[in-house]
C-alpha cells in the first residue's frame, strides 16, 4: 500500500490544503505557473543557429630566464618497487 491509490493522493492533498490554507496553495501554484512561463520563453528566445562569438584576447607573455653557468636540469626516472603477492590481497 504505497501511493499508487488516489485516494491516498486526495488524503494528501487535502491534509496540505488544511496545513497551508487554499490561497497559500493557489498563490503557490500561481508562482510555479510563472516561472515555467518564464523558463519556456526563455528556452525559445535562444537561437542555436547562432554560435556564441569567440572571446579573442591575446595570450599571457611568458618571460624565461637563462643563467649562465647553471647546469642543465636532470630527469630521474625511478622504475616502481615490484609488489609481492601478500602486498597484492591487503587491497
Amino acid at each position: 500500500m504505497g501511493f499508487d491509490s488516489p485516494v491516498h493522493w486526495i488524503i494528501v492533498i487535502g491534509v496540505i490544503a488544511l496545513l497551508f490554507g487554499g490561497s497559500r496553495v493557489g498563490n503557490l501554484m500561481g508562482e510555479v505557473g510563472k516561472g515555467i512561463k518564464a523558463f519556456k520563453q526563455n528556452v525559445s528566445d535562444h537561437d542555436p543557429a547562432k554560435p556564441a562569438e569567440p572571446i579573442n584576447q591575446p595570450a599571457p607573455q611568458v618571460q624565461t630566464r637563462v643563467v649562465d653557468g647553471a647546469p642543465p636540469a636532470e630527469t630521474v626516472v625511478r622504475q616502481p618497487d615490484p609488489v609481492s603477492a601478500s602486498d597484492q590481497t591487503r587491497l
